[in-house]
C-alpha cells in the first residue's frame, strides 16, 4: 500500500473515529530567534522535558497521520535526532514534519535528519530579504537561507516547504516571498498571524485599506498557483485566510483538540499553541473536557486550516500534491 493511499485512508478513518489528523510535539520552548509575531525566544534553563517514551505513548494513543517535531526551535534540544528516529516508521505513517527557522540547520544536519526519518521540512520565511533577520532578531539568517535552501533542494528530495506567518507588516511582500522561494526550488505555505501568542493586535490585518490590498495579494497568489507556482496552501485555504481577517481576525467552528493538538515539552497536552494555560494528560481528556465546550474563534494558523478541510478537499489535495502539513 502506497503512503499516499495509507495517508488518505488514515485521514478518513481518524475522522470517523474522532482521532486527530495531526499533532505538533513542541520538544522545547527554547529558541535561538525572538520573532515579533511569536511568544518564544527565551532560554529556559530548567525546562521540564518528557522522555521520548512519553511522547511515543501520546502518539500511540492518538494515532495521528502527521507528527510535527517543533518548538521553540527543536534543534535547541540535543536529542532532537533521537526523537525523530523514535517516530520513524519506514514506508508507513506517521508522516514526519520538522519545523525549524533553519538558523542552526546545515547540509550535514539536514542529511542526518533525513537519515533519521524526516519526510518534510517546514522552514520559516517572513520577508524576502534582510528584513527577515530584523523580524526574527537573528543576524545573517536570510543570507544563510539563501545559501542553504538551494543546496538542500539540489539533493532532489523535494522536501522543503517555506512558510510565512502573515502579518500586517509583511503581507505586501508575499509575492516577493514566492519569487524568492521558487528561485530556491522550494514550495511556499502560509499561516495567519494571531494576537493570541503575543497580544499585539497591531500586526493584524484589519483596516479597510489593508483588507483591500490583502485581497489583491491573495488573488495574485491564487493566479500564480493556477499557473503552476509551488504554493502549498490550496485556493480554498487562501480564500479562507482572507475571510479570517475580513471577519475581524475571527473564524468559528474550531476543531482543535479533535483534529489536532499540541504536546508541550513536559509531555502535557494542550489544544493549540494559543491555549498553553489548558493542560491535559491524554487526548481522551481533551475530547471530554475541552472539545465539547470549545467556542474559540481567535486563530486560523496553517495547522488548523489544513486539518479542518472537508474530507473531499483533503483527499484531493493529498493525491494532487503528494504532500502533507
Amino acid at each position: 500500500m502506497s503512503r499516499e493511499f495509507e495517508a488518505a485512508s488514515g485521514w478518513i478513518a481518524n475522522n470517523l473515529m474522532s482521532r486527530p489528523w495531526a499533532i505538533s510535539i513542541e520538544i522545547t520552548h527554547n529558541c535561538n530567534a525572538n520573532c515579533l509575531h511569536c511568544d518564544k525566544g527565551e532560554h529556559i534553563k530548567d525546562e521540564k522535558r518528557a522522555s521520548i517514551e512519553e511522547y511515543l505513548r501520546i502518539y500511540k494513543e492518538a494515532k495521528p497521520i502527521v507528527v510535527q517535531i517543533s518548538g521553540g526551535e527543536p534543534m535547541m534540544r540535543k536529542d532532537y535526532l533521537d526523537i525523530v528516529k523514535a517516530f520513524h516508521n519506514p514506508g508507513h505513517m506517521p508522516y514526519l514534519v520538522f519545523v525549524t527557522n533553519a538558523g542552526l540547520l546545515t547540509e550535514e544536519k539536514y542529511d542526518e535528519l533525513k537519515a533519521a526519518g524526516v519526510d518534510k521540512f517546514s522552514i520559516s520565511i517572513d520577508f524576502p530579504d534582510e528584513r527577515h533577520d530584523e523580524n526574527r532578531k537573528v543576524k545573517g539568517l536570510f543570507k544563510h537561507l539563501d545559501e542553504l535552501i538551494p543546496k538542500i533542494m539540489a539533493k532532489g528530495n523535494n522536501d522543503v516547504t517555506m512558510i510565512t506567518a502573515v502579518t500586517r507588516k509583511n503581507y505586501p511582500y508575499l509575492m516577493d516571498n514566492l519569487r524568492i522561494v521558487e528561485g530556491w526550488g522550494a514550495a511556499l505555505n502560509f499561516s495567519m498571524y494571531t494576537s493570541g501568542r503575543t497580544g499585539d493586535e497591531d500586526l493584524l490585518i484589519r483596516s479597510a485599506e489593508d483588507l483591500k490590498k490583502f485581497r489583491a495579494v491573495m488573488d495574485q497568489l491564487i493566479e500564480a498557483k493556477r499557473q503552476g507556482s509551488l504554493i502549498f496552501s490550496s485556493e480554498e485555504i487562501l480564500n479562507r485566510y482572507y475571510a479570517f481577517f475580513e471577519n475581524g481576525a475571527k473564524t468559528g467552528n474550531c476543531k482543535v483538540g479533535k483534529r489536532s493538538f499540541v504536546v508541550n515539552p513536559d509531555g502535557s497536552i494542550c489544544p493549540c499553541a494559543m491555549k498553553k494555560d489548558l493542560a491535559y494528560k491524554t487526548h481522551k481528556e481533551i475530547k471530554q473536557i475541552f472539545v465539547r465546550h470549545n467556542t474559540c474563534d481567535q486563530c486560523f494558523i496553517s495547522l488548523r486550516a489544513n486539518t479542518e478541510k472537508p474530507i473531499w478537499e483533503l483527499v484531493r489535495d493529498i493525491w494532487s500534491t503528494r504532500a502533507s502539513l
